[in-house]
């Protein structure tokens, strides 16, 4: 059984000497586990497609353990995303963030416009505290869709930033690995 669905890939890794195992978050059915045969190889059709900070359209074949990517297509890119250190090290930890916090197979619409609108804000900002902004917007839209009403002490973003975080990993019971680094390059 095959299906279509559109996706934007939260992490990747490696799975065997040519394989990948993608999480991606899908618009229709939430957050799933998907193989790419042959990957890692240079020639591979589907890698220009499955990029980070970016929404494809895929077709995914149903497996036993994970879905198979059987076809994508890009549809929308956000360069500055990949250009820009700020923005980059920013969209990566919120992957990790929504990586934590979203169980597996639960489906929410909501959830995957957070993550798409929040990449269009980092498109648009032009300085570390616009993209700041933006990430504790975004964190909070996201704890507050998935049921967590976030209570803002903060005085200030950079505050705020740290706040959100440790939500997030006490109701992931996960280390956001990548809070340190950032929270060192935007305040």
């Amino acid at each position: 059984m095959t299906y279509l669905t559109q996706a934007i890939v939260l992490r990747r890794d490696h799975l065997s000497d040519n394989d990948r195992r993608y999480v991606i978050y899908t618009s229709d059915f939430g957050k799933i586990n998907a193989v790419v045969k042959g990957a890692k190889k240079t020639i591979s059709k589907l890698n220009p497609h499955l990029d980070y900070f970016s929404v494809s359209n895929l077709m995914l074949a149903k497996g036993v353990s994970f879905e198979r990517v059987a076809s994508a297509r890009l549809i929308h890119k956000f360069p500055t995303l990949q250009s820009n250190f700020y923005k980059s090290s920013s969209a990566f930890y919120f992957c990790e963030a929504v990586d934590a916090l979203i169980k597996y197979s639960l489906s929410d619409e909501v959830v995957f416009g957070i993550i798409t609108d929040f990449y269009s804000q980092l498109e648009k900002s032009q300085s570390k505290k616009e993209v700041l902004f933006a990430l504790n917007k975004s964190s909070f839209n996201l704890l507050r869709r998935l049921g967590y009403q976030p209570i803002i002490t903060a005085k200030n973003q950079n505050q705020l930033f740290s706040h959100f975080n440790d939500q997030i990993q006490e109701i992931s019971e996960k280390e956001i690995k990548s809070f340190s680094f950032l929270s060192q390059i935007l305040t």
